[in-house]
């Protein structure tokens, strides 16, 4: 796909302040890298030096940066968020770079007669789609994909190479699962006794609402009775284990190898970084940050940003971290100590 200057700016809802003619549009780069026919973007008002020589077609940069761009020779896109206008623009050129197939059902595919197929889908090769399940409008179902009994998948979503959906799930619109994605696999549930595991049958289901983008290889297990739920516009990065009965709310970034236990609670805009782990039947509030390799073991409110974890024996692991929430205080006394014994011009504790 082409793009002008012209275009970009209606598609980001921007001002063309710096118009050039004869200038297409056909890819995107760093503005480092950036050749006539490619669209960049100045995020950080920092670098308008750089951007100002850059060899960018098309530039897109914030409303306050005109002046510090005089220099640039190319087309000037103002906008108040220039990142988020970039992805916009970046949109519209996936669909010449990166072109999705006629939408059409592959002859290697399988497909259940009682299934309800919308309009507008493809299914590719080896594709497996069953009993009563039904694919609305606009999807679109990648090779050796699969999708079970009564599962459901919403209006444009995308499922990529072999993706699972179990029996029973459902799938919001507009949303993307990334390659091997596992969408109701079995909870990790069993009755113990004498030493023996015993099965606990899953025989609840995934609900995952629109918006949502689920990376590669990750997997988000059915609930025992109910449902595990992800809820609107939620993004979950590759290889993130979701367990049964896990709630997650509204607009969450789950980032890279991130486990949450069965039945986590997560609110809405929470952001758990790569690695870190909720126990189960945890809570974790609004708007929390739980930074990398954290271990969450007890409810979090809202707003916070928490961070931490050592591995330690687990007596000493606990006495330790009941003295942590003494220690301003004991540092405190421990000052007035040393001010009484005349010790204050000492190097502080």
């Amino acid at each position: 796909m082409t793009l002008t200057p012209e275009r970009v700016a209606e598609l980001t809802g921007g001002k063309l302040a710096a118009p050039r003619e004869n200038i297409s549009i056909t890819g995107a780069a760093p503005l480092e890298k950036a050749g006539p026919g490619d669209l960049s973007f100045l995020s950080d008002p920092r670098n308008a030096g750089v951007a100002a020589g850059s060899a960018a077609g098309c530039l897109i940069a914030g409303l306050g940066d005109e002046s510090a761009l005089k220099e640039f020779r190319g087309a000037l896109i103002l906008v108040e968020n220039p990142k988020h206008a970039f992805a916009a623009a970046l949109a519209a050129l996936e669909k010449g770079l990166r072109p999705l197939k006629a939408r059409m059902q592959h002859s290697s595919s399988i497909v259940a007669i009682t299934a309800k197929l919308g309009k507008n889908i493809y299914i590719g090769p080896m594709a497996v789609i069953e009993d009563e399940a039904v694919i609305a409008d606009g999807a679109y179902i990648d090779a050796q994909c699969f999708v079970g009994v009564k599962a459901k998948i919403g209006r444009d979503t995308r499922l990529y190479p072999g993706v699972k959906v179990m029996d029973n799930c459902e799938i919001g619109e507009r949303c993307i699962l990334h390659a091997g994605a596992v969408i109701g696999s079995d909870g990790y549930g069993y009755a113990s006794s004498g030493g023996a595991h015993k099965k606990i049958p899953q025989l609840g289901r995934v609900i995952v609402g629109s918006d949502v983008e689920i990376g590669a290889n990750s997997t988000l297990d059915r609930a025992a009775l109910e449902a595990t739920v992800i809820e609107d516009g939620t993004k979950i990065d590759n290889l993130v284990h979701i367990a049964h009965n896990v709630r997650i709310g509204k607009n969450c970034l789950i980032i890279a190898q991130s486990g949450l236990a069965g039945s986590a609670s997560i609110g809405d805009s929470v952001i758990i970084a790569g690695q870190a782990a909720v126990s189960d039947h945890v809570n974790v509030g609004n708007n929390t940050v739980v930074m990398g390799k954290t271990a969450v073991i007890s409810d979090l409110g809202p707003n916070q940003i928490v961070f931490g974890h050592l591995a330690r024996p687990r007596g000493q692991a606990m006495r330790i971290e009941a003295l942590l929430s003494k220690l301003p205080e004991m540092h405190t006394a421990i000052r007035k100590i040393k001010k009484h014994l005349g010790l204050s011009g000492h190097s502080d504790f």
